[in-house]
């Protein structure tokens, strides 16, 4: 009777396996605190662990953050720089946590720009969590969409895969994202209401979710909202509905 009264909304059949979200907003929430803009980035990655925590508490097996978008190298150096002393950190305080959790670590994206000290702590992240299955949390860090599918375009090129071979499964199979099933729900905080170049291939059927609420104040009461949203909509995939 407990859980009815939590969760009036829900049955397990309305839980998303795989939530995928853009943290969106830490600027912003800076700024209204009269905040220079990496304090609103550490206060953004200090709520990564209970967000996960918090999700998989719900059922939801695979989680997917959008850490750092190829276009993000626009931005100003110092800000850069900030957001991946923040990475390393996040991998040197919670790994060990997420760890013990059994929560399997994934990096999405290219680490040949990384700093060899983050590229290093990411590997070695992955292979120590790569054993983990309660959930996996995939870290999309110095990615982008469109780039991730021209990688795929020229694998299959260099691989002379003939043109009346290439399929959905041939490109999908050669994005970063291989092996993975795409997100039944992506949240986007912070009050855009787009993309950003993140998952466009695999968010095609998709739900999405947008919140006002930025990154860093998203906590369980809007997991519940978004949740209990998702559970209210009939995916359809193209097809009629009954």
């Amino acid at each position: 009777m407990q859980a009815a009264q939590t969760y009036p909304s829900h049955n397990v059949e309305h839980i998303p396996y795989h939530v995928a979200i853009i943290m969106d907003g830490n600027g912003r929430w800076a700024n209204i605190r009269k905040l220079n803009r990496t304090e609103g980035h550490q206060k953004g990655a200090k709520a990564i662990p209970s967000i996960v925590k918090a999700f998989g508490k719900r059922g939801v097996k695979m989680l997917t953050l959008f850490g750092f978008s190829t276009e993000n190298w626009g931005r100003p150096k110092s800000e850069i720089d900030a957001i991946f002393g923040l990475a390393k950190d996040f991998i040197d305080e919670h790994l060990e946590e997420l760890h013990q959790a059994d929560v399997k670590l994934n990096h999405l994206g290219s680490t040949e720009k990384l700093p060899y000290w983050l590229k290093k702590r990411v590997q070695h992240a992955v292979q120590k969590t790569s054993n983990n299955s309660a959930m996996t949390l995939n870290i999309a860090f110095n990615y982008g969409g469109r780039a991730d599918i021209i990688s795929a375009i020229k694998q299959l090129i260099e691989e002379e895969i003939a043109t009346n071979e290439i399929t959905e499964r041939s490109i999908s199979n050669r994005l970063a994202t291989a092996g993975l099933p795409d997100p039944d729900l992506l949240i986007r905080t912070g009050g855009e209401n787009r993309l950003s170049n993140f998952l466009v291939w695999e968010a095609t059927y998709t739900e999405y979710y947008f919140t006002e609420t930025l990154w860093p104040d998203f906590g369980p009461s809007d997991i519940e909202k978004a949740i209990t949203e998702y559970g209210k909509r009939q995916r359809r995939f193209g097809l009629v509905a009954d």
